[in-house]
């Protein structure tokens, strides 16, 4: 082979060569930028504090139990993702679905915190009704005990209506004071328990006024 030849062949290569050079660069620079691709502990952080906000701020995780559970099975699962990726070669690793699972908790958070709120809010509401209602109810109940037939036969059973109401009365100041404590749903349970103790006394109290005027 002549040495021309050669040396045509030779710039030939080399010319080939430089003009592959950009596209394996970006090449390298690409698969280093997979390796050196670090877990999302900016978002982890962010997606804890708006689950840590729900619940403290809005006791998200007791009025909005689904809506909070939701998004903390959701921030698992985002931990579950990053460990998965972590325990890959370090070239093939990516934190890409992890960052979007992150950002939904978040999203997830802020929309248990808004369900808390509301849900407070209405239990609230709630409970003040109940009070009103069982407040109501007693007070019914007493005009008819005022109405029942008082004989010698009934006074045993009058004074012993009037020792009930009375302690319905202070089943009401227990009612009062969870809805001082935010217990709405322990005091709109109560107070249910309450209105439906002294409906059934009127019941039974106009009933029998009404046998004795017969």
């Amino acid at each position: 082979m002549l040495p021309h030849t050669r040396g045509t062949r030779k710039e030939g290569v080399q010319m080939r060569f430089k003009r592959f050079l950009p596209v394996f660069s970006m090449i390298a620079l690409a698969m280093l930028a997979v390796g050196c691709a670090e877990a999302p502990e900016t978002e982890m952080k962010e997606a804890q504090t708006g689950l840590d906000d729900a619940r403290n701020s809005a006791q998200a995780d007791i009025w909005a139990p689904d809506e909070f559970q939701s998004a903390k099975s959701s921030f698992d699962a985002a931990n579950a993702e990053v460990e998965e990726q972590n325990e890959r070669f370090g070239l093939t690793r990516s934190y890409d679905k992890a960052q979007e699972m992150y950002a939904q908790v978040k999203t997830d958070a802020e929309k248990a915190k808004r369900a808390a709120i509301s849900n407070k809010e209405a239990a609230k509401i709630e409970a003040g009704q109940k009070l009103e209602e069982a407040t109501a109810a007693i007070e019914s109940a007493r005009a008819a005990l005022s109405k029942a037939p008082r004989t010698k036969g009934t006074r045993a059973d009058i004074a012993l209506l009037t020792s009930d109401l009375d302690g319905l009365d202070q089943s009401l100041e227990e009612v009062r004071g969870m809805i001082t404590s935010e217990d709405y749903h322990g005091a709109i349970s109560r107070a249910t328990a309450v209105s439906q103790e002294a409906g059934e006394m009127s019941t039974m109290l106009s009933e029998a006024t009404m046998r004795a005027r017969r």
